[in-house]
């Protein structure tokens, strides 16, 4: 793998990951306070929580790294 290869890999990853963790804090926030207006106990909250955290941030870390990915490759091909 050459250093332009690896460094456009690096930053998709980088790009995914900080999507991800920040989709995923957003949706458990919503989450939490969705829950406990609509009076939910504490444990299913937080089930809730994890579970929808979970499911957003990997979402968006596929989705975000595999076009990330594309984008990435496409420009360092035109430049």
């Amino acid at each position: 793998m050459d250093d332009d290869n690896f460094a456009r890999e690096q930053r998709a990853y980088q790009m995914a990951r900080t999507s991800g963790l920040l989709a995923g804090a957003i949706a458990a926030f919503i989450a939490f306070c969705a829950f406990e207006l609509a009076g939910a106990e504490i444990s299913e909250t937080a089930t809730w929580m994890f579970a929808l955290a979970l499911m957003t941030a990997s979402g968006t870390f596929t989705a975000v790294y595999f076009v990330g990915k594309a984008s990435l490759k496409k420009q360092s091909l035109t430049t």
